[in-house]
């Protein structure tokens, strides 16, 4: 559900002083029309109904007015209630798709005012917002609620498999025996976990304030991962095709999701095929894990031995010799690629 109207979105969000009027009517089964904004055309096709001076909007006030058979117009900041039991006469000529006569009306003021209006229908408390041409059906809470949960499922799922792949992937390149495959299934699971993350993270907003815990799940399942494809990506691409991580990032999220789902195709656009050749890592996520090593160091180092397999193997002498390493800190790198190569389990998630 996209809230697209001309009042402000957040108005119609769980919690809200609108929305909980909209669903006390619902709820009580009363049926009701809302008209939100006052123009000379809604004037035009608007007969009887009351004028009500400085009547301030309360939710209670709304579903108290909401008994009487006419439309209800609010003010377009929705702090004033204007005025109650209105009857409105739109072109019946304007089209609709809707069956019953409130939600007809509804639609057909929108069009031909192009002011925002809700309609609650009395039999199954169904709540619509009409505005132009769009129709926008408003669910309960609980049950975006419901889905959001099983949706947070599903990118924990995904956290777990692209962790693994991670911790796979770093093995693997410590023994110069990563697969472009391996090495796409990484980016693949990352930019899936991304993208939901991304869904489900628009799918709570709809929950209001009920929301900001959930938010906080959503980000912790999707720590570090950003990071993560930034340095393999930047490990295992060639430089002469994409300048930067960003722009193979770029790419990557342009891809449908069946094309993503194909390794093949994902391989095809990061120029990373076969698929059982070798993918050799230049060692950036490598250094990455190093505290307090500067990136321009990083880059010093790449640079130097081009690649991991030869980067592990370097003498602490050889290090010392690139501007800016000093003896302490070669020893350190040294004794940091001594581990590595004796535990080639060593992890690689958590954000590097």
């Amino acid at each position: 559900m996209d809230i697209n109207l001309d009042i402000d979105v957040n108005q119609l969000l769980p919690g809200e002083p609108l929305r909980l009027g909209v669903d006390l009517i619902a709820n009580k089964g009363a049926g009701g029309l809302i008209v939100v904004g006052t123009s000379n055309k809604l004037e035009k096709i608007s007969s009887g109904g009351l004028n009500l001076h400085n009547c301030e909007y309360t939710p209670e006030m709304l579903s108290e007015l909401a008994k009487m058979d006419g439309a209800i117009i609010v003010s377009e900041d929705v702090k004033k209630i204007l005025k109650a039991n209105v009857h409105l006469n739109p072109n019946d000529k304007i089209q609709t798709s809707e069956t019953g006569t409130r939600h007809r009306t509804a639609q057909r003021t929108s069009s031909e005012t192009n002011l925002p209006v809700i309609a609650v229908s009395e039999e199954s408390s169904l709540i619509k917002v009409f505005n132009n041409d769009s129709v926008t059906e408003l669910e309960e809470s609980n049950i975006i609620l419901g889905r959001v949960n099983e949706s947070l499922q599903s990118i924990d799922r995904m956290r777990r498999r692209f962790d693994e792949a991670v911790a796979t992937l770093g093995e693997l390149e410590i023994e110069n025996s990563l697969t472009n495959q391996e090495f796409l299934e990484v980016i693949q699971r990352g930019e899936l976990l991304t993208r939901l993350a991304s869904q489900v993270r628009h799918e709570a907003t709809k929950l209001g304030s009920d929301a900001g815990l959930i938010m906080i799940q959503i980000e912790s399942l999707e720590s570090g991962v950003a990071n993560t494809l930034n340095l393999v990506l930047k490990d295992h691409l060639s430089g002469s095709k994409f300048r930067t991580p960003n722009k193979a990032l770029i790419e990557i999220s342009k891809l449908s999701y069946q094309e993503l789902n194909s390794v093949d195709y994902l391989g095809t656009i990061l120029f990373k095929l076969p698929l059982d050749d070798i993918s050799v890592p230049k060692g950036y996520r490598v250094l990455a894990r190093l505290p307090d090593l500067p990136d321009n160091l990083h880059n010093s180092i790449v640079q130097k031995y081009k690649s991991l397999p030869k980067l592990l193997l370097a003498p602490t002498e050889k290090l010392y010799e690139i501007d800016g390493i000093g003896r302490n800190r070669a020893q350190q790198l040294r004794d940091y690629f001594d581990t590595l190569l004796k535990n080639v389990g060593f992890s690689y998630i958590n954000g590097h």
